[in-house]
Formats: C-alpha cells, sequence, structure tokens
C-alpha cells in the first residue's frame, strides 16, 4: 500500500523535507499521493494564528483547493507547528519579498515586519547580534520600522524560509548548514542559482498550478 513521502524524500523532483511517514494513516497517504501526483508541493509550517481559509488567501488559492491536498487536516483544529503541504508555485507577498531579496553576495535582504525587533529577527534564524551589527553598520537596528530592508547572511533562514527556498527553487539543504573556508563561494553560487531561478519561476508561475485535481 502506499506510503506518505519520508523525510527528505523527493517528490515530482521536490524535496519534501518536513513531512513524516508516521503523520497519516496509510488511506489517507494513498489519497494524498494521488493528488500529488498532478502538481508540485512544497511543505508548511503553521504559523500562530494561521487558518487554511488565511493560508490559501495569501496565496490566491480557495479554501477548497487547499483542503483536497491536505485530506486529513481537519480545518478548524490547526496548530501552531503542524505541517502541512502547498502547491509549489503559489506565493505570499510576504514569500515573494524574501525572494527577492536573494541575490549573489554572502548576505540577503530582508524587509521587516511591522512590530518587529532584531532580537526576533536573529532568534528565530540563530544569527548572532555581531553579524548583523557588522551587515548593517549604518542603520539603527534597534529602532525597526515596517518594510525597513536590513541585510542578513544569506544562509540564515527560517524553518518556513527554508520550506520555501527548498519547496520552491530546490535550494539543497545543505545549503542552510554552511561552513568553513569555501563558505563564501558557495553561498554566493547558491543564491546566484536561487535568482536566477526565481526568476525563471516568475516567468512561468502563472501556468504552474492550475491543475489541482480531486482524488478518486
Amino acid at each position: 500500500m502506499a506510503q506518505p513521502p519520508a523525510l527528505g524524500q523527493a517528490l515530482n523532483g521536490r524535496p519534501v523535507q518536513a513531512f513524516k511517514a508516521t503523520s497519516v494513516r496509510p488511506r489517507q497517504a494513498h489519497r494524498r499521493l494521488t493528488t500529488y501526483a498532478a502538481i508540485r508541493v512544497r511543505p508548511y509550517t503553521v504559523r500562530r494564528g494561521d487558518t487554511l481559509s488565511s493560508i490559501a488567501k495569501k496565496r490566491d488559492l480557495s479554501f477548497e483547493e487547499l483542503v483536497k491536498l491536505n485530506h486529513d487536516v481537519k480545518p478548524d483544529m490547526l496548530v501552531e507547528g503542524q505541517t502541512i503541504v502547498l502547491p509549489a508555485g503559489k506565493l505570499s507577498e510576504r514569500d515573494k519579498a524574501i525572494l527577492q531579496g536573494i541575490g549573489p553576495g554572502t548576505y540577503r535582504t530582508y524587509p521587516v515586519r511591522a512590530g518587529e525587533t532584531i532580537e526576533d529577527i536573529i532568534s528565530k534564524r540563530n544569527i548572532s547580534r555581531r553579524e548583523v551589527d557588522q551587515l548593517n553598520q549604518e542603520a539603527n537596528l534597534d529602532n525597526l520600522f515596517e518594510h525597513q530592508l536590513i541585510k542578513l547572511p544569506a544562509n540564515k533562514f527560517t524553518v518556513r524560509e527554508r520550506e520555501m527556498l527548498t519547496g520552491t527553487l530546490g535550494v539543497p539543504q545543505e545549503f542552510f548548514s554552511t561552513a568553513g573556508p569555501w563558505s563564501k563561494v558557495l553561498i554566493g553560487a547558491v543564491m546566484l542559482g536561487a535568482a536566477f531561478s526565481f526568476y525563471m519561476f516568475r516567468q512561468r508561475n502563472d501556468d504552474d498550478n492550475d491543475n489541482i485535481v480531486s482524488s478518486p
């Protein structure tokens, strides 16, 4: 009987990094894989306050489309930290802003959310205050404002940002733990490739996920 994708297993050419084989029953797994076969998907970790409706709305999906991809998820019982799946080509405006901050260098630009502090930003990405101070010597990091662009290390991301980069652009997991004398070269190469992939992704985005189908 079909099993759900194991942790790290490639699905339609896209790795599903946060999906455990024990998370759904076999019959549910079969239904999920039948739906997955039609489109490329990626994992998404639920944030506090998320609902299926709000997640779908931010990504130009209908509630019904998202439910079809997540048969075993009870819409009124989402919990923070739970993993669901999204079409790989459906991005929120926030996702797009994160991708647009990627460049070929060893840092990326990050648009500050309303109410965020520098401590919020660096603690979620395992960045030291010294690192971020060195990258933003002309900015007052203790008085951030919404939409302000600051610089962050190129390979430091939150769980949800990593899921989006891996599932949408195919960025390898090894990139997020790069260290050693070749790290700057590797970071630059990966980010340049990601920037090019994002450009190509935007060209095909309109046609990428029009084929969400019902399970038989």
